[in-house]
């Protein structure tokens, strides 16, 4: 019984964790495209 509690627990702690490192890494690409567009904003500034 209390195996198996630990066993749901770690699985639950598990997916949560999973979930986390996917929007972590969702907003962290989010964050890259958003620096991309405002460097090559001010990279062809001088240009226009």
């Amino acid at each position: 019984m209390y195996i198996a509690i630990t066993l749901k627990r770690y699985r639950a702690v598990k997916e949560a964790g999973e979930i986390k490192m996917h929007v972590g890494s969702v907003a962290y690409y989010q964050l890259m495209l958003v620096c991309q567009a405002e460097y090559f904003r001010q990279l062809l500034k001088p240009v226009t």
